[in-house]
């Protein structure tokens, strides 16, 4: 009971009883909702803590028919683009547009600086950016590679002659896809987003950022690449597969990019691929036995094949002669206005006299001694011999010890001279071989004509020089010196072996040819560096054997995640 006019005690407890009632149903719901949202499983996985950027991109939804919410996040698929865009790929090329649109910082960081985290523009695809977040630590690694590419891609740009695709043989370029998962996908051992990425572009990307590959068995689980401050491993998880850690762990130099063409990338898994407007083909010459299967392509009696076995008898993995294919069967890799020379070794032995001083010297010998007793040299002849005399001013072209200490910084007037040199003999070989008179000389044919006497130089070198009937070699090396002199005398020889192939015209004009073609060989050697050659035992930077894969894993598709 109350006295007066006041609430009374009932009133009182009634307001208490509602409150507390209030309080424990906010708790309930509180609980409740604490509850739903822990069925969001991996939702804490997917924040900016660990995806920096990419975190704006997951989201919750809510699945009735389970009564639970199921985590949704987005994460990007690296692979390389031929550049064409479908609206879902982004092309990764260093610019601020680029980096915006790949979910990286504006401007380039270095770890551990701090990272920018991006949240969404209203109504559009752009992100704007906020509050900050360590590159290092938790975040995702390949956070990190996709910055690194971003620098790479900028980096080469500067190179000059890298503004856009490369003519002629389009240059794939790094690219993302955005993909969106599901959480309730991932595996159980799973503690980050992955990355998706392909085992053939990663070998691709790997090598193009300066790594050199340690071990390669995928099919063991085992991938380890390091070099030019980068390093990359991997993992096996049973219910993955592979996944890669990137970490960067030093300072990167432009000396050591590689030129970013599909037909460079392909040296690296023992692919040549052949000059197709001279009608060459692609060859494999990776591995000793692709070496002697591409050998009886060129020359089907097999007497190729069997002399670079007899040589291997007694200098294991070397193929004297052979290796002119190189120079000989490729094309210019190298891209007008760009310093980049870098290649991979695609074989055991690359080098051969088209690559050292002496072939050079000794070839510009016997050209000026031929010409000088020819009563009427014909015009080609003295091109060919003008063109090697307007290069003697640059010290790096006969001298390949010079050669190879320029890595990507050579002089561009000389490699742009080189390059109009090599375009020219290039129009000299298409005219050579579709003019109907005088008959034509078929390059492929002159190629593998040459091939198959340049086999014997090495042997033949050394049994002129035990009988005292090698000639002069200026000072230079003997064996090498004598290989070159040789070379010009198998020249009866490869016209010999071209009428067998159905050419009908004078021993002149194939010396003419041959001529041309040794100079396009001289002028590619001087316009690319390969990784490997010069060094001791044909080893790389770090000491072992330079990172060549098996060309079955060109183009291979197997899925590889990065962590």
């Amino acid at each position: 009971m109350s006295s007066g006019c006041g609430p009374s005690i009932d009133t009182y407890l009634a307001i208490a009883a509602c409150a507390v009632s209030l309080t424990a149903l906010v708790c309930s719901t509180a609980q409740l909702l604490c509850q739903y949202l822990a069925t969001a499983d991996g939702y804490r996985r997917c924040q900016a803590s660990v995806m920096g950027p990419w975190a704006r991109q997951t989201r919750l939804r809510w699945k009735w028919s389970q009564f639970r919410f199921e985590t949704l996040f987005t994460v990007p698929e690296i692979f390389l683009s031929e550049g064409g865009d479908d609206g879902y790929v982004e092309l990764i090329t260093g610019s601020s547009d680029s980096r915006i649109r790949t979910y990286v910082s504006p401007t380039p960081v270095d770890p551990p600086h701090m990272y920018q985290v991006a949240t969404k523009s209203p109504g559009g695809r752009k992100p704007t950016y906020g509050h900050t977040a360590s590159l290092s630590g938790e975040l995702v690694c390949w956070l990190g590679l996709l910055e690194t590419l971003h620098e790479h891609e900028s980096e080469i740009r500067s190179l000059k002659g890298c503004h856009g695709l490369m003519k002629g043989d389009e240059r794939k370029v790094p690219a993302i896809r955005l993909r969106q998962r599901s959480w309730d996908f991932m595996s159980p051992d799973t503690i980050r987003p992955h990355a998706v990425s392909n085992l053939g572009d990663i070998a691709i990307l790997t090598r193009r950022l300066g790594m050199t590959w340690l071990d390669f068995r995928p099919q063991d689980g085992l991938l380890r690449a390091e070099g030019n401050g980068h390093l990359l491993v991997s993992t096996w998880t049973r219910s993955i597969g592979i996944i890669l850690q990137y970490m960067r762990v030093g300072p990167s130099s432009r000396d050591n990019i590689y030129i970013p063409s599909p037909s460079a990338d392909k040296l690296g898994f023992g692919i040549l691929t052949g000059f197709k407007p001279l009608g060459i083909p692609d060859f494999k010459i990776g591995e000793i036995g692709e070496v002697y299967a591409t050998a009886d392509v060129l020359d089907p009696t097999r007497l190729t094949s069997r002399k670079i076995r007899d040589v291997s008898a007694y200098e294991p993995k070397c193929t004297f002669g052979f290796s002119d294919i190189i120079p000989l069967a490729t094309g210019m890799l190298r891209e007008r206005g760009s310093t980049i020379v870098r290649i991979p070794c695609p074989t055991e032995y690359a080098v051969g006299l088209l690559c050292y001083k002496e072939g050079f010297v000794i070839f510009h010998a016997r050209l000026h001694s031929h010409i000088s007793t020819l009563p009427a040299p014909s015009g080609r002849l003295n091109w060919v011999l003008a063109q090697y005399t307007s290069l003697l001013t640059y010290p790096e072209w006969e001298d390949d010890s010079v050669a190879l200490s320029q890595l990507n910084d050579r002089n561009l007037t000389f490699l742009e001279s080189l390059h109009d040199i090599w375009d020219a003999t290039t129009s000299y070989f298409l005219t050579l071989q579709t003019r109907a008179q005088p008959p034509p000389i078929n390059y492929l044919d002159l190629l593998a004509a040459h091939i198959k006497q340049a086999v014997h130089f090495w042997g033949d070198a050394w049994d002129n020089m035990r009988a005292g009937r090698a000639r002069e070699n200026y000072g230079m090396r003997d064996w090498t010196s004598e290989g070159m002199h040789l070379y010009w005398d198998y020249l009866p020889g490869i016209c010999a072996e071209l009428r067998q192939r159905g050419y009908e015209g004078g021993e002149e004009e194939v010396l003419e040819a041959w001529c041309v073609m040794m100079l396009r060989g001289f002028c590619w050697w001087r316009c690319h560096w390969m990784v490997g050659v010069g060094e001791e035992g044909g080893r790389g930077e770090m000491g072992v054997e330079v990172g060549r894969l098996p060309g079955r894993f060109w183009e291979s598709r197997v899925p590889v995640y990065i962590g």
